[in-house]
C-alpha cells in the first residue's frame, strides 16, 4: 500500500482513538466488574474495543464493544 493510500486510514484511526467510553469491564485480577473511563481503540481483527485502568489494583481492563464500520 502506498504512502497516499494510507492517509485515510491513519485519520480514521486518530478519529476512533479519540473516542472515550465511560462504563464497566471484567477485572481479571480483582475478578469483579470495575467502572472505568477509557480509549476505544481498534483490534487487530477490526473490532472495537474499550482500554483503561482499573481503579482499584491499577491492571489494564478491556471491553469489546462491537465491530468498527
Amino acid at each position: 500500500m502506498n504512502v497516499r493510500a494510507q492517509e485515510p486510514l491513519r485519520r480514521l484511526e486518530a478519529k476512533m482513538t479519540a473516542e472515550t467510553y465511560k462504563g464497566d469491564a471484567y477485572c481479571v485480577k480483582c475478578k469483579e466488574k470495575r467502572d472505568f473511563e477509557g480509549t476505544v481503540k481498534i483490534s487487530d481483527s477490526g473490532r472495537r474495543m474499550a482500554q483503561g485502568i482499573c481503579p482499584v489494583c491499577g491492571t489494564k481492563v478491556n471491553r469489546i464493544l462491537g465491530k468498527a464500520q
